[in-house]
């Protein structure tokens, strides 16, 4: 029958880690996590039938699993993780991944470890009388697989029948097969509780509206600094024929990163980045309207970590790793000639109508920090904006004045800082109106944040026209820089004050504010003494890195071994207390319990004095003479006042027989507990 314990135990868990799998893609994670099953039974199995301690087995399996689950996740790119961050973060990676999860090794080291964990609980029971190990362990990991998919892994309830089906087979038949005449009361009831708990517990998991435990963990995140590519624009410039990608998908501009946090002397590319689909929600939401575009890309001669994207990045084929803020995909190992790529991207797409009403927040503090802002920007932008009735008017205004009277060119002298924005807008000299994309963007930028509109660089490409293969080359002379302006609800939009805008959702939007605007254009500042910034702009705060909440984790790692070593002593040390106020029965049974723990437990047919008389002890036939008298002579009990010292110097003489290292765990061993 203990074969056919092992089969019930295995096929229960089965059922509860194909279920699990749901929670990531493919076939990958059910055949893994069968395969956990399968090894961890047969490690339990060959360590008992080598007579090995359980307590040495535990040991070795999760010494083995842990070690596993370290070196096939690895860690994060740009990151050298040791073993208790590379474990602490894989939950809140698994939970902050797209669902369902892709099968990569370290998205998949939770389900594993908690398949290793429970098939090992339910492994080292299979002698025991109680069959509730497994179903509890089905449970865990069907309850599990509940929480990974928000309810969606069983919406109607199929898999738990089968699990209730296959756990009423195992009680009926294997329970009542060993015992034909008889079923233990308590194990039976026990058992019947337990699958109308788990029943119950089934019924209440919600199929819409779930808890959602990513709720409770915050993202990871890598901190990887790498340098802003807006200076790059005049290189591009200046090459203006070479190749730099080839792009497969709908003509749009493609975008390499937006830029947020600007010094007063240049623009600083974000430094946190996150797997795609597994990072927070930006700082700012996204539009209540979006268009979503595919592209397939094919490097030639782009170089620097940056992969060219159509907006925000939503799911890629590569090992990139994404702004969470912008959507920016980086590639931290750089790219190289010949890489290709799919990419998912997402843009705001607001309507006219939307635009001309719109608002801005006012505490977006990242987006109009301008630390120590000259005088001279600052009330330039105020006159250029006195007559907008709007932020969107303002940006329009804005994006006319830095562009009226302008000219680009890719000779022109780099740089964003104060001093040659100045310059750009209305100083004398070299580079006075005249710069490349980098100065047009960036100086409406400056005088956008300047009149309270948050406001960001983008460094990409403009549209190029597809040859006849459906195939269009991007060239360094593609290359480009526009700022974009935040709305409340419709997100970002861009802008274009190097040729202005003539196409895209808002050209009519614009083209009527101008037409307003026309009558009362601003007047230039042609000079005017450096200042402090205008009151109430301050530097913006840098955030921390965010770290995964690993502390509690730790705690928990620590707390859980040590309760359960607490609560085993405890519980030895209650039925020891018990056995002994027991008599000589008792007395007797605390022998037997040391029989077990050695590994020499007897047949239930035996008889104590045969069970005696193998020991060769006089103590301990005596004793088995006091236990045989209590338990079968008509009248009162004997006296039995020497039972319980006749039974330490029994247990004393097993114990000797038994080489240290196998006694170990002998005072929190559970097997005792199971014995009857």
């Amino acid at each position: 029958m203990s074969g056919f314990r092992i089969g019930w135990s295995f096929v229960v868990l089965a059922v509860g880690a194909v279920q699990l799998a749901r929670a990531w893609v493919g076939v990958l994670p059910v055949v893994v996590f069968l395969g956990a099953i399968v090894v961890t039974f047969g490690c339990v199995l060959s360590a008992r039938a080598l007579r090995i301690p359980a307590g040495y087995t535990v040991l070795g399996v999760l010494t083995f699993a842990v070690g596993g689950a370290y070196f096939a996740s690895g860690s994060p790119p740009g990151q050298k993780l040791s073993l208790l961050d590379t474990l602490s973060g894989t939950i809140p990676r698994l939970l902050t991944a797209p669902r369902p999860a892709p099968a990569t090794p370290m998205l998949l080291t939770p389900g594993v470890l908690l398949v290793v964990v429970v098939s090992l609980v339910a492994a080292l029971s299979v002698r025991g009388r109680s069959l509730l190990a497994p179903a509890v362990g089905a449970a865990a990991l069907y309850t599990a697989a509940a929480l990974l998919t928000a309810g969606e892994a069983d919406r109607r309830g199929l898999v738990a029948v089968a699990l209730l089906v296959v756990i009423g087979v195992g009680w009926v038949v294997v329970d009542r097969a060993r015992n034909a005449k008889r079923v233990h009361l308590v194990p039976s009831v026990a058992l019947v509780a337990a699958i109308a708990g788990f029943a119950v517990a089934i019924g209440t998991l919600p199929a819409t509206d779930a808890f959602e435990p990513r709720k409770l963990v915050k993202p990871p995140v890598t901190d990887l600094s790498f340098a802003s590519p807006l200076p790059h624009l005049a290189v591009w410039g200046t090459a203006g024929g070479a190749d730099l990608f080839q792009v497969r998908g709908p003509q749009v501009p493609l975008r390499l990163v937006a830029l947020a946090d600007y010094t007063g002397s240049t623009w600083r590319a974000a430094s946190l980045y996150g797997p795609v689909g597994a990072v927070p929600p930006p700082d700012l939401p996204t539009g209540s309207r979006t268009s979503s575009t595919d592209v397939d890309i094919t490097i030639d001669g782009l170089a620097g970590p940056w992969l060219p994207t159509a907006g925000r990045t939503t799911a890629t084929d590569t090992d990139a790793v994404v702004d969470p803020d912008s959507g920016s995909l980086i590639l931290p190992t750089g790219v190289a000639p010949g890489l290709r790529y799919h990419v998912t991207s997402t843009v705001d797409a607001p309507d006219d109508d939307s635009l001309r009403t719109a608002t801005v927040p006012s505490d977006a503090r990242r987006y109009l920090a301008l630390p120590e802002l000259p005088y001279a920007l600052a009330e330039y932008a105020r006159r250029t904006v006195a007559n907008a009735r709007s932020p969107f008017e303002q940006a329009v205004a804005l994006e006319e004045v830095v562009r009226n009277g302008r000219s680009p060119s890719a000779d022109a002298p780099v740089g964003s800082s104060y001093a040659r924005l100045q310059t750009f807008l209305f100083g004398t000299g070299a580079g006075a109106n005249v710069g490349t994309a980098e100065q047009f963007a960036s100086a409406f930028a400056v005088l956008a944040r300047a009149v309270g509109l948050p406001t960001r660089v983008v460094v990409g490409f403009r549209p190029v026209a597809p040859g006849p293969d459906g195939v269009a080359t991007v060239h360094g002379r593609d290359a480009t820089a526009w700022p974009e302006v935040y709305f409340d609800r419709w997100g970002w939009v861009p802008f274009d004050p190097v040729s202005g805008n003539e196409s895209g959702p808002s050209s009519a939007a614009r083209r009527d504010v101008l037409n307003r605007l026309a009558a009362m254009p601003p007047a230039p500042v042609s000079s005017a003494p450096p200042g402090p910034p205008p009151p109430g702009r301050r530097p913006p705060v840098q955030a921390a890195p965010a770290q995964p909440g690993s502390g509690w984790i730790l705690l928990l790692l620590g707390a859980v071994p040590a309760a359960a070593l607490v609560l085993l002593g405890a519980l030895r040390a209650g039925r020891r207390s018990r056995l002994r106020r027991a008599g000589a029965t008792g007395a007797w049974a605390y022998v037997l319990d040391a029989m077990l723990l050695a590994g020499r437990a007897p047949a239930r047919h035996i008889a104590a004095p045969d069970i005696a008389h193998a020991l060769d002890d006089p103590a301990a036939t005596r004793l088995a003479e006091l236990a045989d008298r209590a338990a079968f002579a008509l009248g009162p009990p004997p006296a039995t006042r020497d039972a319980w010292r006749l039974a330490v110097t029994v247990r004393s003489g097993v114990r000797r027989r038994i080489p240290w290292y196998r006694r170990m765990f002998w005072p929190v061993d559970p097997r005792p507990l199971w014995r009857r």
